[in-house]
């Protein structure tokens, strides 16, 4: 081989590993930039979870206070307690402490709400509130300790030796 060939095949063999190299580089600078962007909206969808969970927890805590003050039906708050702490995304350890407002939800649940209500006439709206009232009855003195609790804790620990839920026997 002379050397011309030689200098041509090394100028050539150069040239790729220049192209390679650049490309290469081409590359690593794309995907420190997608990684960067994916951090980003990570970061955004966090931030917006824990503000939304921040959200779900005062609107809890308003419910948990309308609830020992008796300005809203113990159902009611059940419910909107039941599904603001679905939404939290909690362990079933930290669900515990909300366990009489979901039997509560759940054990009044084929009760028609909103439009399912207004379409009731004046007898059914009688017997289901006749119902909801001697459910709350009986879960009245649960639920009103379980609110009471979580005001003082502000849902962040549990005290315990009190049950925060209204026993039916199915435990």
């Amino acid at each position: 081989m002379n050397s011309q060939t030689q200098i041509a095949l090394l100028s050539g063999a150069g040239l790729i590993v220049i192209t390679l190299a650049g490309y290469a580089l081409y590359l690593y600078v794309q995907l420190r930039r997608k990684t960067a962007e994916r951090k980003q909206r990570e970061e955004l969808l966090a931030e917006e979870l824990e503000s939304r969970r921040k959200s779900h927890r005062n609107s809890i805590r308003i419910i948990t206070s309308a609830i020992v003050q008796g300005q809203v039906g113990l159902t009611e708050g059940a419910i909107r307690i039941s599904m603001l702490v679905s939404q939290l995304g909690l362990s079933d350890v930290e669900k515990a402490d909300y366990k009489v407002f979901f039997q509560l939800a759940e054990v009044t649940s084929h009760i028609p709400i909103l439009d399912e209500w207004k379409k009731l006439g004046k007898k059914e709206k009688a017997s289901f509130d006749q119902e909801r009232e001697e459910l709350e009855a009986s879960f009245k003195e649960f639920l009103e300790a379980a609110a009471k609790k979580l005001l003082v804790t502000d849902g962040s620990e549990v005290i315990k030796n009190e049950p925060l839920f209204y026993s039916v026997g199915k435990e």
